[in-house]
């Protein structure tokens, strides 16, 4: 089987795997003990730069990061999709609002005098399907994620959110794929290593 194959098929099992099979209750006990690990592996800090993402059904939730980073003073910037197959950031205030993008998914408003960046970030969070030990994701398959971290470039320290079960042996990997330094799941902290 080609590797595409191979992604094609984990990324459907994937999905069936994380969509209406684990209970919400669950699910979210998962996710906030996730937040709460990654919390004490990074901690915020007041001017830290830190792109983060808002979850879709199936991946874990990032609102405690929100509210401790803001609590904490870092600055947050969330992705906007463009067509180009691209993402960019826009810096987060507490009441900005969100609006449907791309797939549906909630993006930040492209507010006039705020400008998107994609880079200078210390911290990126990204979401995946799964995860391997290697620091390997398995995105949408829409690239958006690896065409991002490909030209991050800078000392950014790169990490998956994920429940353990999305953790799988291995990723299969092509040429435009791009690891991060770090995946946290609800049990552990594992991964490449940090920066």
């Amino acid at each position: 089987m080609f590797v595409g194959e191979r992604k094609a098929h984990l990324r459907l099992n994937e999905r069936r795997r994380v969509g209406p099979g684990v209970p919400d209750r669950e699910r979210a006990e998962n996710s906030l003990q996730v937040q709460e690990r990654f919390l004490s592996a990074f901690p915020p800090k007041p001017g830290r730069k830190i792109a983060l993402y808002l979850a879709v059904r199936g991946e874990v939730g990032t609102d405690r990061i929100r509210d401790r980073c803001l609590a904490a003073g870092a600055w947050l910037y969330y992705p906007r999709m463009w067509d180009d197959g691209n993402l960019t950031f826009f810096r987060h205030e507490e009441n900005d609002g969100w609006e449907r993008g791309k797939f549906g998914i909630r993006e930040p408003f492209a507010l006039p005098g705020r400008e998107g960046v994609r880079k200078g970030f210390d911290l990126v969070v990204v979401p995946g399907l799964a995860f391997d030990a290697a620091g390997w994701r398995l995105g949408r398959g829409h690239g958006y994620y690896d065409r991002f971290l490909s030209g991050l470039g800078g000392t950014a320290v790169t990490v998956g959110l994920a429940f353990s079960s999305q953790l799988v042996p291995e990723v299969p990997v092509e040429a435009w794929d791009v690891p991060v330094d770090a995946v946290v799941t609800e049990k552990a902290v594992v991964g490449r290593g940090i920066k």
